[in-house]
């Protein structure tokens, strides 16, 4: 916004400076060479008349003070068209006929711009009788090249356009002065409104700036303690609903593992085996549920944390699990991967991974942790049916499961990768693995590692 205003106003500034400058110049101009043409005129005027009231052995001084005055060459030229005096120091005796000189012996004021051919310019010329005893006795001549007339009318054009330019520069001054006084409060906002999701107790200044500057953080701070309220309830009843899930199901299953030890018929023992893998399966999505809970909820303090140490240990956990199903579980981790999120986060998205992977893979699990683009890349492939591309998307949707899913999950898995991914400013993408099943590959900025003082 600060670019934006400040170049309007000076390009604004800049047009009507230039719309006034043009006219002006012209005027400035006109009336410059007007004034320099009438101060020659007076200044020939006034050696004239002092030449009439002095002797003819004093015109030859009269005429070099004048020169040394105005800088014109001053010649006094007598009716037989001899020059009797000139500024120049030029040899006398010889005659300087020139139409102004004629003019002037005639008895004319004459004042005018003409060729020179002895210097190859323009001339600019007043020519004056000198009188004395009510007669013409000379005529006295002011000449300059017009080129100094040109370039004093070029110095003061120049700075008139030195003035124009400082009046855009002023102008681009006070637009910048304003725009800041704008835009700083709004920056101010932005940067609170930038890092409010992180930190809801965050609040923007509402005593400076514009009064709309200060209505829009009276609005962020009302939306921010609203959702800081939100926030709070929801993981309450996260919390609660954790607590008060988990204890009935525990007891429902140690009642079912009961019957299973003390019933003697082979079909009660099935079906309270069965019912134990039914609230096992109740209990992890109730677990689902809660963490997706969670990962909405957000707002959890972020630590920096080494991917790598948190991944071999869900894996070497997982591999008794794997051992079970005779599934080998490959690794390949890079060391010292250091990522920021909140405690259990990248645990939690790494046991979602190996448990999906379980599900399907027929032989092998891989699993692969590097860096590439000051991103974390962790990448969990099987070799199962894989998932058609057109279904890629879909899997990361709650409740959303694949045509080739295996019975029994709860399709929430993978939409807990992908939002605890989103939370921590990554994403979570499904790619064809190598050995035909699926590889989801999660994406994880870097972040610097803790310093050993904390």
């Amino acid at each position: 916004m600060t670019r934006r205003l400040v170049l309007a106003m000076a390009v604004l500034v800049a047009v009507v400076a230039a719309a006034l400058a043009f006219p002006l110049a012209s005027v400035v101009a006109n009336d410059q060479r007007a004034a320099f043409i009438s101060g020659l005129e007076v200044d020939t005027l006034t050696t004239a008349a002092t030449m009439s009231a002095q002797p003819y052995v004093d015109w030859q001084s009269t005429a070099t003070l004048t020169a040394e005055r105005t800088g014109a060459r001053v010649v006094v030229v007598s009716p037989d068209r001899s020059l009797m005096a000139d500024s120049d120091n030029s040899s006398l005796d010889r005659l300087f006929d020139r139409p102004e000189i004629n003019a002037a012996l005639a008895g004319s004021l004459t004042s005018d711009v003409r060729t020179s051919q002895t210097l190859g310019t323009q001339l600019r010329y007043v020519a004056a009788p000198v009188i004395q005893n009510f007669g013409v006795v000379a005529a006295v001549r002011l000449s300059l090249p017009e080129s100094i007339v040109d370039h004093e009318v070029q110095e003061t054009q120049r700075w008139l356009v030195v003035f124009v330019l400082t009046v855009v520069v002023a102008a681009g001054l006070v637009a910048w002065l304003l725009a800041r006084s704008i835009a700083s409060p709004l920056r101010r906002v932005a940067r609170v409104a930038e890092e409010l999701p992180d930190d809801l107790d965050l609040r923007a200044d509402e005593t400076h700036g514009p009064h709309e500057v200060r209505a829009v953080a009276e609005a962020l701070n009302s939306t921010a303690q609203r959702l800081s309220g939100i926030l709070q309830r929801t993981q309450r009843v996260a919390a609660d609903a954790s607590h008060h899930l988990r204890t009935p199901l525990t007891g429902v299953r140690l009642r079912l593992e009961a019957i299973e030890d003390i019933s003697s018929q082979d079909q009660v023992k099935d079906e309270a085996r069965a019912a134990t893998a039914e609230v096992d399966r109740l209990a992890r999505r109730i677990e689902q549920v809660l963490d997706l809970a969670r990962t909405d909820a957000g707002a959890a303090p972020m630590t920096s944390q080494d991917v790598s140490v948190i991944v071999r240990d869900r894996v070497e956990a997982a591999s008794g699990m794997f051992a079970e199903r005779e599934i080998a579980l490959v690794s390949s981790l890079a060391s010292e991967v250091y990522v920021m999120a909140p405690s259990g986060v990248v645990a939690r998205i790494t046991d979602e991974l190996l448990g999906n992977a379980l599900q399907y893979a027929r032989e092998v699990v891989r699993v692969d942790l590097n860096v590439a683009d000051r991103m974390a890349l962790l990448a969990v492939s099987d070799d199962g049916p894989g998932v058609r591309e057109d279904e890629r998307e879909a899997v990361f949707q709650r409740f959303r499961r694949g045509s080739s899913s295996a019975p029994g999950g709860t399709g929430l898995g993978l939409a807990l990768v992908r939002e605890s991914a989103m939370g921590l400013g990554g994403s979570a993408r499904a790619y064809a693995s190598e050995s035909g099943g699926m590889s989801v590959v999660v994406r994880i900025p870097l972040a610097d590692a803790p310093s050993e003082d904390r």
